[in-house]
């Protein structure tokens, strides 16, 4: 495939030539990945392993697959002795957007996690699994079930519930506003859950996805330096393709085409930074299909 821009790439979709091209790039980054992620366990805790810290005493059990780990050069780390969080600092060469890629949080973690949201000063949540997923559990329910209600999280860190509606016009997002308070000093962080994009695959329509990220743009944290979390199950299939998406669109927002393929690029690098990013070759098409569909239905 011999394409010289984005724009090219997309409208050419449909052809074979760039199917088999997608797909050829698609796997030969989900080989070099594994072979990386199988070395990296291999070598368990010792100081060679780039994934040592996952695998250490206590840390092991903080992740809610061994398989998905973060890699030590960019996993979030907690103030204090216990800094492990399976979260990873995420950033794209294409965008000045900051991510926090992580697993949704078992049980246990619940704390971790918004220990982290509150140190790296996140105003928004992007959550895209259910808690409960053909008959599995895929996340806890780490915010408070009723409004006004209030959840310790230990180490003086509460979380109340302030609110909690459908996004206007898209039934499918459920937007919840929760004050997070540390020491008398409270934030108001808002999540916003998708809730019909199956594990594994993709949505019907690109249209929440977009109403997501206008929402947190323009509305929930407009600062591109403010990392935005973003989690699934694992924190890498559905996770990976909406941090691509999202980049994306910013990008897209100022400049009207791209030297290259975008998305595959964007893949590449995400892939380096955590391993099963877009974790499906259904959801590394439907990159392409969504920015198609955003270059021809922008605002």
């Amino acid at each position: 495939m011999t394409l010289a821009s984005f724009r090219q790439i997309v409208e050419s979709l449909a052809s074979y030539e760039t199917q088999q091209a997608l797909t050829k790039t698609y796997q030969a980054a989900s080989s070099a990945d594994r072979e990386r992620m199988a070395q990296a366990l291999e070598q368990g805790g010792t100081a060679q392993s780039d994934v040592g810290d996952s695998q250490r005493g206590r840390n092991y059990d903080l992740n809610r697959y061994c398989n998905v780990v973060p890699f030590n050069h960019n996993r979030v780390r907690l103030t204090g002795k216990r800094d492990y969080i399976n979260a990873t600092h995420i950033t794209l060469p294409q965008s000045s957007n900051a991510y926090i890629a992580t697993q949704g949080p078992l049980k246990h973690s619940m704390g971790d996690f918004w220990r982290m949201v509150w140190e790296q000063q996140v105003l928004a949540i992007v959550m895209l699994a259910n808690p409960v997923e053909k008959l599995q559990n895929k996340c806890a329910v780490y915010w408070p079930a009723k409004a006004n209600e209030t959840l310790d999280m230990g180490e003086g860190l509460t979380v109340c519930l302030a609110d909690e509606r459908p996004l206007e016009g898209c039934l499918s997002v459920i937007v919840r506003k929760v004050r997070v308070a540390v020491k008398g000093e409270v934030r108001l962080v808002t999540q916003l859950h998708y809730t019909e994009w199956p594990d594994h695959g993709v949505p019907q329509s690109p249209v929440p996805m977009v109403r997501i990220m206008k929402e947190i743009r323009s509305r929930v944290s407009p600062s591109p330096q403010v990392p935005v979390v973003v989690h699934c199950s694992a924190g890498v299939g559905r996770t990976g393709t909406f941090i691509i998406l999202d980049a994306a669109r910013q990008y897209f927002a100022q400049n009207q085409d791209y030297a290259g393929d975008y998305v595959a690029e964007a893949f590449a690098s995400l892939r380096q930074q955590r391993t099963l990013m877009v974790q499906t070759f259904e959801q590394y098409l439907l990159c392409y299909q969504t920015i198609n569909y955003m270059l021809n239905n922008q605002d």
